[in-house]
């Protein structure tokens, strides 16, 4: 694996600031969009510990930001469907999903995490910063804040919140 660098830049607080994200509820999954996931994965990964890290899957169609109580994941190619746009998302609504605060939710961003890292979550690997947990796997991403036990898994085919 690639090792992953720790980055404490004051872009990071900004990409994952409250205004980038829409809090306060838990959209409701479409039923077709996480048919397939069961929750988080039970296989061991190997577990890296961060303070702050930017990174990418292997397929490099997602991209991270995480630090020690959350994390946004952005997704280039997608083919699940999304509930409908919140009326208070003045930006781009559903290009990423985010935990904060023990809330998993769409990003609502006028920005994107796409080609911001370098640093490969390979395979079987996982990276730890505080209570978030990010495990890459074949069949997606999954990411869980630990303290709360919210979490969601991605991918190209679907997606699920737990």
């Amino acid at each position: 694996m690639a090792s992953i660098r720790v980055l404490a830049a004051p872009a990071l607080c900004a990409v994952l600031s409250g205004c980038g994200l829409v809090g306060g509820g838990d959209p409701s999954p479409t039923p077709s969009a996480h048919a397939g996931f069961g929750g988080p994965p039970t296989s061991a990964a190997v577990v890296t510990e961060v303070d702050e890290a930017m990174f990418r899957t292997p397929s490099k169609n997602i991209f991270c930001s995480l630090t020690p109580s959350q994390v946004r994941c952005d997704i280039g190619q997608k083919k699940w469907n999304l509930p409908t746009k919140p009326a208070d998302c003045e930006f781009d609504w559903g290009n990423g999903i985010y935990i904060a605060e023990g809330k998993v939710g769409f990003t609502c961003t006028g920005d994107t995490l796409l080609g911001s890292a370098t640093e490969t979550l390979e395979y079987g690997s996982a990276l730890r910063s505080g209570d978030v947990l990010c495990s890459s796997g074949s069949s997606g991403l999954t990411c869980k804040d630990e303290k709360s036990g919210r979490g969601f898994t991605m991918a190209i085919a679907r997606y699920s919140f737990f």
